[in-house]
């Protein structure tokens, strides 16, 4: 039986985990963070609830539209019957289309907590800081940021942002260029709760001026929490200019923007301003998972091959492949 490691509960991470025991490997999965899902994350503060990262899953490819099905049937996501709208400044257009939208149950986290269950361990809040390839052995041991050794493992799979992934890899490995090239663009996240439901006419929009980029009413997906709650994502090249600009002058920008995007000037009861530092890749190379053979070492993750929930569950079927010997 192999004993492989990952590191990242993210949906790359999670989706090698299952294709992984289905062959009958042994999988300990590891991530820094308190639960699992990556930017399948959600997000509690006062009163109120929102899904903070990805909003949505949607498929471009039959086999993860399969997939979605699937996940459908067993309850672990549901469709989210919503018609978005397109805002330029003031102007505000229902934009229907014909998009199957689908969300986590009862929050998008319930996805990876689900896909999750089939681990044999899951070491959390746990930093990996040193990852250590024993030649002779062929074998990986793991060290965490408080000193704790873990190993030994067959496989190493990492499934983080390429900025976390440079420090884990050999000094040799021939990873080491393509990771260096990949440009991750941050997001800046702003989320309201209300104590009552804004008077809009839209769920969720698709914003084409100023610094945000969507916009949803988290409160209309199914199986939340019935509180009014709004997401507020800023577009990339915003962010990308406000990386490191004071808190309070970001949220201040959105705030005003979400203003003039609804027209609503109600002060919410709730309120949390996030960064998430390395949300999108700017040039994902389209590969799949990248593979060092030399080290038993495999790196999958949506900047792998596509900025999506469905490019993620795609890299990692194709690290798992990679492992296995299996074809797609």
């Amino acid at each position: 039986m192999k004993k492989i490691a990952i590191i990242g509960a993210g949906v790359a991470g999670l989706t090698a985990l299952q294709a992984l025991k289905q062959q009958d490997c042994s999988v300990t999965v590891f991530d820094k963070s308190r639960g699992s899902g990556g930017r399948l994350s959600s997000k509690k503060s006062g009163a109120s609830s929102w899904d903070m990262g990805a909003q949505f899953m949607r498929a471009h490819t039959e086999e993860f539209k399969a997939q979605l099905k699937l996940w459908e049937t067993d309850g672990w996501i549901a469709h989210w019957d919503v018609t978005p709208w397109i805002i330029n400044g003031t102007q505000r257009t229902a934009s229907p289309d014909d998009i199957d939208r689908y969300v986590g149950m009862p929050r998008m986290t319930g996805l990876s907590r689900k896909l999750l269950e089939s681990a044999d361990d899951f070491i959390t809040q746990t930093r990996i800081v040193e990852s250590r390839f024993n030649s002779d052995q062929f074998n990986w041991s793991l060290v965490a940021e408080d000193g704790s050794v873990f190993g030994p493992f067959d496989e190493l799979i990492i499934n983080t942002p390429p900025q976390q992934v440079l420090p884990l890899l050999p000094a040799e490995s021939s990873l080491t260029e393509q990771v260096e090239c990949i440009h991750m663009l941050p997001c800046w996240t702003l989320l309201y709760g209300f104590e009552k439901p804004l008077t809009c006419a839209f769920d969720t929009a698709f914003v084409k001026s100023g610094p945000i980029s969507w916009i949803a009413r988290n409160n209309s997906k199914p199986g939340r929490d019935a509180r009014e709650t709004w997401v507020i994502q800023a577009n990339h090249e915003w962010s990308e200019r406000k990386k490191d600009a004071p808190r309070e002058q970001v949220q201040k920008e959105l705030e005003e923007a979400f203003a003039i995007a609804t027209g609503c000037t109600i002060t919410p009861t709730d309120i949390w301003l996030h960064r998430w530092l390395y949300s999108l890749p700017s040039n994902a190379p389209g590969l799949g998972a990248l593979r060092d053979e030399r080290h038993n070492l495999t790196l999958c993750g949506d900047w792998c091959h596509k900025p999506s929930v469905e490019g993620a569950w795609l890299s990692g079927r194709a690290a798992a492949n990679i492992i296995t010997g299996n074809k797609p």
